[in-house]
């Protein structure tokens, strides 16, 4: 039976594994490793990767020891090999690679490692901690970070936008405004949902480059409009039928917020809707439990950003002028779905 000690000692404990995690992201080991046959030595490893080779060999040993890499003999002739099940999640070649959520999960670790600083002066550390790979790859790693996990929540988070009655509320040539769009995972969801439909993707350059790859010669590239800026410092075009506000809420402050939903509501036909998908905390802010970590990473990693309950979603949109305001999709993740019209 667990005791209060076990539970102790391994919380504090679980940032051994996760470190170890990390460090094979960011060197690409387990990519190196699969570009020599996914068989080789750790001195074949440590030169393909460029690192000391000493420090390689303690690495792949513990992620052999977790379970993410195989080992066969001992010494010099020992040689190593990704784990069939993993190989595809960390073949950084591929594009469902998780390798991106890694080492943007890598960062934030350095993030955590403040938070101490964080709590005491309510902020985040003046200078934030880029990783070896530099600031500009670090900003494509987050963005390619959110579309390996988008990948993989677009299927249910349509479906239950579906189940909540939002697209049967839509014409079937909706005008859709992805705001903070990213590389266009949603964007790319919408309108495989809804044949007819087109959309305008408005997000930072980083993004809008990575969208610009992703819809190049596709069969969608003449219905996605990508349009460049930044929505704290300007407003939307005109005429939506549907504006779509993805994981950006939890990044901003309260007037931050209110100040994005009048520019959605701007940007919306009479009638129109926003859908915000985001976690939404209950009342007491203690749950879902990833809700609480999540403002955590808030507090570590920007100003004012924090997780939102329901309520304060709700009076926040009030304020910005829109009506009807439900919690469409309620679930204890970030797919949690808040929906709320613009008046006719």
């Amino acid at each position: 039976m667990s005791t209060p000690l076990d539970q102790l000692d391994k919380d504090s404990s679980s940032f051994k594994c996760a470190s170890v995690i990390a460090a094979m992201a960011e060197l690409d080991v387990a990519t190196a490793l699969l570009k020599l046959g996914n068989t080789a030595t750790s001195t074949q490893i440590a030169k393909e990767c460029n690192c000391d080779c000493r420090g390689m060999e303690v690495l792949l040993d513990a992620l052999v020891a977790l379970g993410y890499f195989s080992k066969s003999s001992t010494g010099d002739a020992a040689m190593y090999s990704v784990v069939e099940q993993y190989a595809t999640l960390l073949d950084n070649r591929e594009s469902t690679s998780y390798i991106p959520m890694l080492r943007h999960r890598a960062r934030l670790q350095r993030h955590w490692s403040r938070l101490s600083w964080a709590v005491k002066y309510g902020k985040p550390q003046k200078e934030k901690s880029a990783s070896f790979l530099g600031t500009e790859q670090d900003g494509v790693t987050f963005i390619t970070a959110m579309n390996a996990i988008g990948l993989r929540l677009t299927t249910s988070t349509m479906d239950a936008l579906d189940k909540a009655g939002i697209f049967a509320s839509l014409p079937p040539d909706a005008r859709i405004l992805d705001i903070g769009g990213a590389s266009g995972t949603y964007t790319e969801a919408f309108l495989q949902k809804l044949p007819q439909a087109t959309a305008t993707l408005f997000d930072l350059p980083v993004g809008i480059a990575q969208a610009k790859q992703r819809f190049h010669d596709s069969d969608m590239q003449s219905r996605v409009s990508l349009l460049e800026g930044d929505f704290t410092q300007r407003g939307f075009p005109g005429g939506f039928d549907l504006a779509w506000i993805s994981a950006i809420i939890h990044q901003l402050g309260k007037e931050e917020c209110r100040d994005l939903y009048r520019k959605a509501l701007a940007a919306l036909k009479p009638g129109g809707m926003v859908v915000i998908r985001d976690l939404v905390m209950d009342a007491s802010r203690t749950s879902p439990k990833e809700g609480t970590l999540f403002g955590i990473n808030m507090l570590v990693s920007t100003e004012q950003g924090r997780v939102y309950t329901f309520e304060e979603i709700r009076d926040d949109l009030i304020a910005a002028g829109f009506e009807h305001v439900a919690h469409a999709v309620k679930t204890p993740t970030m797919s949690a779905v808040v929906t709320a019209m613009k008046p006719k």
